[in-house]
């Protein structure tokens, strides 16, 4: 386009100079007359040219200006889309980093074997409280081995194959686990609730509880070892029968919220004897 426009340019200073030249044979007054005069009829022409030539080319540049800027603006926005992803990605991998620690620090604690299992599955339907996880008879998992977490007792293994197991959770009403209240030494049958909740039973009627008291394994159920978190008190009332005090007690460990387990292997052994009956130290 531009270059027509020249083109065009050229081709009437050419016939300016051709006129010109034509007419140089005349007297130099009337040569240089007639040249001015050819002159001021083409420059009118020669102007309207150069401000049309100068206008496009404004607009060609402003054209380059908005598509270079729209090119950087998508790699821009492709950078931080990237950057975004990357961030994310860090974000995940400190926070496994961080459960990981939480895992290897208990692990380290605990003086039993232990297995480090990752979550696959959850009960879909509701009905039941249980979780699948990726460790199974091939890894030296079976039934009634107890699963634990950083912030508390998960459940117990109750059926296993070959790569993966099955774990009833302690809120589940199937459930029983020994238990005392640390502060107190008060022990109780911890059992499972329909409402996420457990519930602490056969607590002597003269228990002193609060809300808030730190509810642990005894060690007397034979599967989880003694001392583990199981949750904290959350309310105090009387049995129905009216014989016993229980309480409402809030799992330590949210299952939403964890992605690992430990599974301890073998059974603990231990004894047992009826909850309500001892008499605290």
């Amino acid at each position: 386009m531009f270059r027509s426009i020249r083109d065009i340019t050229a081709a009437i200073l050419l016939l300016s100079l051709g006129i010109i030249l034509l007419f140089s044979s005349f007297e130099r007054s009337q040569g240089w007359t007639f040249a001015g005069f050819v002159y001021s009829a083409f420059k009118p022409i020669d102007q309207t040219v150069t401000f049309f030539e100068n206008k496009v080319g404004k607009i060609f540049h402003s054209y380059l200006w908005f598509v270079g800027v729209g090119d950087q603006n998508r790699l821009l926005n492709e950078e931080v889309r990237r950057l975004r992803m990357e961030i994310l990605s860090l974000k995940e991998k400190d926070l496994e980093n961080k459960r990981l620690k939480k895992i290897l620090t208990l692990k380290s604690k605990l003086d039993y074997p232990t297995l480090v299992a990752q979550i696959i599955g959850e009960d879909a339907s509701g009905l039941f409280r249980t979780i699948l996880i990726n460790r199974g008879t091939d890894d030296g998992v079976f039934p009634d081995m107890a699963v634990t977490a950083p912030e508390g007792i998960v459940g117990k293994i109750i059926r296993s194959s070959a790569a993966m197991a099955q774990v009833v959770m302690i809120t589940d009403p199937k459930i029983s686990v020994d238990c005392r209240v640390e502060r107190t030494r008060d022990r109780g049958l911890l059992t499972g609730s329909y409402s996420y909740l457990c519930i602490l039973q056969y607590l002597n009627k003269e228990v002193r509880l609060k809300q808030g008291d730190l509810v642990v394994t005894s060690g007397l159920d034979g599967i989880f070892p003694r001392g583990m978190v199981a949750g904290t008190i959350d309310s105090i009332r009387s049995s129905e029968q009216g014989l016993f005090v229980e309480a409402t007690v809030i799992p330590g460990v949210k299952i939403s919220e964890i992605e690992e387990v430990i599974v301890i292997l073998g059974t603990q052994g231990g004894f047992s004897m009826e909850p309500g009956l001892e008499k605290s130290p």
